[in-house]
């Protein structure tokens, strides 16, 4: 069985379609350290890929992420 390389792994554009922000967003993500990424560039201009796990760990520690999963659950009283 083989598999592609392209399986898991996102352009930046693509990226930035699914968190749905403009793909100087999603650099600026990248170049913070925020969000993992690999330059499959051997120019001066980078060719960002980003993993699918990378995609999900990012989502999952996001600001508002983080509010949800910390927000008091809330329970219904007769």
């Amino acid at each position: 069985m083989t598999t592609k390389f392209s399986e898991g792994w996102h352009t930046l554009t693509e990226v930035a379609e699914i968190f749905r922000v403009s793909p100087t967003t999603v650099r600026r993500l990248i170049t913070t350290g925020r969000l993992k990424a690999n330059n499959t560039s051997c120019a001066t201009r980078p060719r960002w890929r980003i993993h699918e796990q990378w995609i999900d760990d990012y989502a999952q520690n996001t600001p508002e992420q983080k509010e949800e999963n910390n927000a008091p659950m809330q329970t219904v009283e007769d």
